[in-house]
């Protein structure tokens, strides 16, 4: 199979989450949305990105496996992330996509939207 950048997921996914709280949620690739029937993702690397737009050079937060995501690549949900939102307050793009040689295939991808907050 050749990646070359598939967007797998139909709609943005556009979160309103809280400074430095975690950020806990699945994603899966399957076959037709089909949560029961898991496309194999052996040999891709899963990496999670904030920036100020899909065009900024630098990234605000970047999540890779064992620094917030964990990776699965034979089971739904295959990319889980559990991570900190250490960033400042603002409103960032963001994606989720799966490496490997051939490209890439996108998992989630939006707006996010990240909240002061008074606790630290």
């Amino acid at each position: 199979m050749t990646a070359q950048s598939i967007r797998q997921t139909p709609d943005p996914l556009n979160p309103t989450l809280r400074q430095y709280q975690e950020w806990n949620i699945g994603f899966s690739y399957c076959n037709n949305q089909d949560v029961t029937d898991p496309i194999s993702l052996v040999g891709f690397t899963p990496i999670l990105q904030f920036r100020t737009s899909a065009l900024a050079k630098t990234t605000v937060l970047s999540l890779t496996e064992g620094n917030g995501l964990t990776f699965n690549p034979t089971t739904c949900p295959q990319v889980q992330v559990s991570a900190p939102i250490n960033c400042d307050p603002g409103k960032y793009e963001w994606d989720l996509r799966m490496d490997n040689e051939d490209g890439s295939i996108y998992l989630g991808e939006g707006i996010v939207i990240v909240e002061a907050n008074v606790s630290r």
